[in-house]
């Protein structure tokens, strides 16, 4: 009996692979390059194979972006450089970098018009993902110039400056967004301290009046009591006694409780 193999060996045939789709056609890159990127271009890195360096850097993300435009740049065996962009590979690279450069000049004035907690947190959205690609950069930089040698140390620099700018631009802005949020909360709390200081205002007032006030409703109330023709030191006496009542109420009131009453 003939058993029929071709449907397992369709099964497991490996499947077909997907070329980069970023990478210029008409580079001539080695296969142990090629096999080595997917569809897309993934992370920045530098990639050596043969005598041929890629290298693979991430543009300035814009905001809410979801996919990172790339520029690739290649050195292949004769060491010619290529870009993906604007022809000459170091050309390239320069107008990459500058691009980071006006992007940091623009955050810095950003930072300048800041003044509240709002402007702060918007600025660091902004800077997080470029603080991240740029940090991105000069690593991979750092890497092409060990490998590729001298031809990169100015890039890697340039990259290193901007990393360190844009570095303390966002720590400045984390101290502003800090201290904006803690004005706004001692603001806060002083405005606390006066409403419990004009309440307590209210209290002493309340606790002095409050045995006049007693006495004058019951007195004021159409009953006869036998003070109505009373000789004016009766009055006297009784709002005298009442200011005693205000008095010592008042000082109940301002009395700061014992706390240590009750501990063993």
């Amino acid at each position: 009996m003939a058993i029929d193999f071709t449907k397992d060996r369709k099964e497991t045939r490996k499947p077909k692979r997907v070329k980069n789709i970023e990478i210029p056609r008409g580079w001539k890159l080695p296969e142990e390059i090629t096999h080595r990127l997917g569809s897309r271009t993934g992370k920045q890195r530098v990639i050596s194979e043969n005598n041929h360096v890629l290298i693979v850097l991430h543009k300035a993300p814009l905001k809410h972006d979801t996919h990172r435009k790339s520029l690739f740049l290649w050195r292949n065996d004769k060491d010619i450089w290529a870009a993906s962009d604007q022809g000459s590979g170091f050309a390239a690279l320069g107008e990459y970098l500058k691009t980071y450069a006006k992007i940091e000049e623009s955050l810095d004035d950003e930072y300048e018009k800041a003044v509240n907690a709002k402007d702060f947190f918007n600025l660091l959205e902004e800077i997080a993902p470029i603080l991240r690609a740029i940090k991105n950069t000069y690593s991979t930089l750092q890497t092409a110039r060990e490998i590729a040698g001298e031809a990169l140390i100015d890039a890697r620099d340039k990259a290193e400056e901007l990393h360190r700018n844009i570095e303390l631009l966002y720590i400045d802005s984390k101290n502003g967004l800090d201290y904006a949020i803690a004005k706004k909360t001692e603001e806060q709390s002083e405005l606390q301290r006066e409403a419990l200081v004009a309440g307590h205002r209210l209290n002493i007032i309340m606790a002095l009046f409050f045995p006049i006030t007693a006495v004058a409703s019951l007195l004021g109330m159409n009953v006869p009591h036998g003070l109505e023709n009373a000789p004016p030191w009766v009055f006297v006496s009784i709002l005298a006694i009442c200011i005693m009542f205000g008095i010592a109420l008042g000082f109940m009131v301002l009395r700061k409780p014992n706390r240590n009453r009750g501990a063993s």
